[in-house]
């Protein structure tokens, strides 16, 4: 696939700095470091911003390490560490999607 602007969102902004996030379900890691991925984007990072990176195969923290005001370049701050989910323990209390109920210290809720 391609570059998808309206998933592209800025988390907090401040001093010329941005940190935004980018969710995609369609693209794979590989495919969003790749050359050329965020040059759509190029009106809207900047070098140094970091992006939240959450794909079809795994989340990643990424860097924009150039921009020269056509081609936007990035790079995991992470290296190709996958960022693995916590585990779920198997008498933890699920919702409808199957995701875990957190207490609110974020730990999964137990049967009882």
């Amino acid at each position: 696939m391609a570059f998808v602007p309206n998933n592209l969102a800025v988390l907090s902004y401040a001093a010329g700095f941005t940190l935004w996030t980018y969710a995609t379900v369609e693209d794979s890691v590989g495919a969003v470091l790749g050359a050329g991925y965020f040059d759509d984007a190029r009106t809207y990072v900047r070098a140094d911003d970091l992006i939240l990176l959450n794909a079809a195969d795994g989340a990643r923290i990424l860097r924009v390490v150039a921009h020269d005001g056509a081609r936007v370049s990035v790079a995991s701050i992470a290296g190709d560490v996958p960022i693995a989910p916590p585990e779920v323990p198997g008498e933890a209390i699920l919702d409808e999607a199957g995701n875990p109920i957190l207490d609110e210290a974020g730990a999964p809720i137990l049967q009882g």
